[in-house]
C-alpha cells in the first residue's frame, strides 16, 4: 500500500511546486514555522540536552532543499546545535529536492529529519511516509499556541500534526513604484480593493495606437494565485463537514475581481503588454522600471530597493471595502521540517526539531536569512530590530495579523490546487464564468475528499 501510494503522488508533488510558486525557491522565499519547546522558548539548546543522565552520542541526518549558495544560515544553526548538544550530532545534506526526498523516504535509506515544501506533507503523510507528531507534541509539552496559527495549520492533516513550519513566506503586502505614483499624482497607497482598481486605471498609459505602455496592476502576474486572492476576500476551500468549498461566494468574488482588470484593459492588450515586460528579478524587472506600477509583494521581493530612499514602496495589501474586518489578510506558505516514518533516530530528530523551533534559533536564522520567523514571540524580539534589518520590520508586524491564512493540507492537495489553477485561468480569460469555474473544481475534487 505504501509503495503504491508513493508512486502515485510523485508527479503531483512536483507539479504542486509550480502551483504554489509563492512557496519560493531559495532561502528568502520561505514558508512558515512554529513554536517553542517545553522549556523556555528562548533557550538555544534543546530541552532534552539538559538531562543529567549521559547518553550515547547519536548522529542524525538532516536533509534540506537549500543550495550551497543559500545554506549559510541553516548551516550556522546546525553548527550551534552540534556545539551545545552533548549527545546528538546533526549531519546536514543540502540540494535534496522533493524527488530525491520522496525516493529516500519511500525506500530503505530515509534520513532522520527533512526540510521540504509544506504542500508535500499531506500526500506523503497519506502514503504513510511521514511520522505523526501528535503524541510527541503532547508528551514534550511543545506549545503549539506559540506558533503563528496560519503557519501551524498548514502542518495539520485530519486534525493530526505531521510537521513543524520552520519559516514562512507571506503575501499580504502591496509593492508599488514610487515614481509612477508621483507622476499620477497619487500621494498614498490604496487602502481598499476598489480604490486599487481606480488607481490601476490612473496608472495605466497607452500610446496613440491604443497599446498599453505602462499598466497599473495585473492580478495574475507573475502567476495565477489561486490561494492569495480568496484569502483576501475571506474565502475558504473546505468546511467542517469535509465538503470542499471552492465555489463559496467569497472565492467566486475574488476571481470576478481579478477578471475586472481584463475587462477594463482588454485581454489581448494585457497579454501583448506582458510579453514585452522585462524579466522579473533583474534590473529590467517591470516594477523597477515602472512598466508595472503595483505588485503583490512577498517579504523576499525587492529587499535592496524598498528602503526609505528606494524606488519601491510597501503597504498593507488592500481589503474589500464592504469587509473592513478583513484588513491585514494574507497568505502564508511555510517550509516544513518532518520526520520520516522510517527514520532510525526519531526521538533525536524530534529533539533537533524542537531546537529549530526555539525563539533563539528562529531569531538567529531570521536575522541572517531575512525571513519571517513563525514563533510569535520572535516577531517582536528586539534582536531583529537592528537598522540593517529594517526592511523586514513591517513584515514582522504584519505576520501578527489574525487574518493570515493558507490552503488546507490534505492527501489531495496537489489535485485540488491544479484544478483551481486550470479553472481560474479559464475564468480570467472569460471563456467561462467564475461561478462555473469554481463549480467545476467542486465536482472534480469532492470525490477525492470523500475518498479520504
Amino acid at each position: 500500500m505504501f509503495g503504491k501510494k508513493t508512486m502515485a503522488i510523485t508527479g503531483s508533488t512536483i507539479l504542486s511546486l509550480s502551483l504554489l510558486a509563492g512557496c519560493g525557491s531559495n532561502d528568502n522565499e520561505e514558508n512558515a514555522s512554529p513554536g517553542a519547546s517545553s522549556g523556555s522558548a528562548t533557550n538555544a539548546s534543546s530541552p532534552a540536552s539538559e538531562s543529567s543522565a549521559p547518553k550515547e552520542k547519536v548522529e542524525i541526518s538532516f536533509w534540506t532543499t537549500y543550495s550551497d549558495q543559500d545554506a549559510g544560515p541553516i548551516t550556522a544553526l546546525v553548527d550551534q546545535f552540534n556545539q551545545t548538544n552533548d549527545h546528538i550530532t546533526v549531519k546536514m545534506l543540502g540540494n535534496q529536492d522533493p524527488t530525491k526526498q520522496l525516493t529516500a523516504i519511500s525506500g530503505g535509506a530515509a534520513p532522520d529529519i527533512l526540510l521540504t515544501y509544506w504542500n508535500n506533507i499531506g500526500p506523503w503523510a497519506d502514503a504513510g511516509a511521514v511520522l505523526d507528531l501528535t503524541d510527541k507534541i503532547s508528551q514534550s509539552g511543545f506549545d503549539i499556541g506559540s506558533v503563528v496559527p496560519a503557519a501551524m495549520d498548514r502542518m495539520k492533516i485530519n486534525d493530526k500534526y505531521y510537521a513543524m513550519p520552520f519559516t514562512m513566506s507571506m503575501a499580504n503586502s502591496l509593492m508599488y513604484n514610487k515614481k509612477d505614483f508621483a507622476d499620477a499624482g497619487l500621494t498614498k497607497p490604496p487602502e481598499t480593493l476598489e480604490e486599487m482598481f481606480d488607481y490601476a486605471k490612473k496608472l495605466t498609459k497607452k500610446d496613440d495606437s491604443g497599446n498599453i505602455t505602462q499598466i497599473g496592476f495585473i492580478p495574475d502576474y507573475p502567476w495565477i494565485d489561486n490561494v492569495f486572492w480568496p484569502v483576501v476576500f475571506g474565502g475558504s476551500w473546505l468546511d467542517d463537514s469535509g465538503k470542499v468549498t471552492p465555489n463559496a461566494e467569497a472565492n467566486v468574488k475574488s476571481i470576478e475581481y481579478q477578471r475586472s482588470f481584463y475587462e477594463e484593459f482588454g485581454q489581448n492588450q494585457i497579454d501583448k503588454f506582458k510579453s514585452g515586460m522585462g524579466k522579473r528579478g533583474t534590473p529590467q524587472d517591470p516594477l523597477l522600471t515602472g512598466q508595472l506600477a503595483m505588485y503583490i509583494g512577498w517579504e523576499y521581493n525587492f529587499m535592496p530597493e524598498r528602503g526609505e530612499d528606494g524606488p519601491i514602496g510597501v503597504a498593507a495589501f488592500p481589503y474589500p471595502a464592504d469587509r473592513p474586518e478583513l484588513k491585514g489578510s494574507g497568505m502564508v506558505s511555510p517550509r516544513a521540517v518532518f520526520i520520516p516514518q522510517k527514520a532510525k533516530h526519531a526521538d533525536e530528530a524530534w529533539e533537533f526539531m524542537q531546537y529549530l523551533m526555539t525563539t533563539d534559533a528562529q531569531v538567529k536564522y531570521s536575522l541572517e536569512a531575512h525571513v519571517i520567523p513563525t514563533i510569535t514571540a520572535a516577531l517582536s524580539d528586539e534582536r531583529l530590530m537592528v537598522e540593517e534589518n529594517k526592511t523586514m520590520w513591517e513584515f514582522y508586524e504584519r505576520a501578527k495579523s489574525e487574518n493570515l491564512n493558507g490552503f488546507p493540507n490534505s492527501a489531495y492537495i496537489n489535485e485540488y490546487l491544479q484544478a483551481l489553477t486550470e479553472e481560474t485561468e479559464k475564468a480570467l480569460k472569460g471563456t467561462i464564468s467564475a461561478q462555473e469555474a469554481m463549480d467545476n473544481v467542486a465536482k472534480k475534487i469532492q470525490p477525492l475528499a470523500d475518498g479520504k
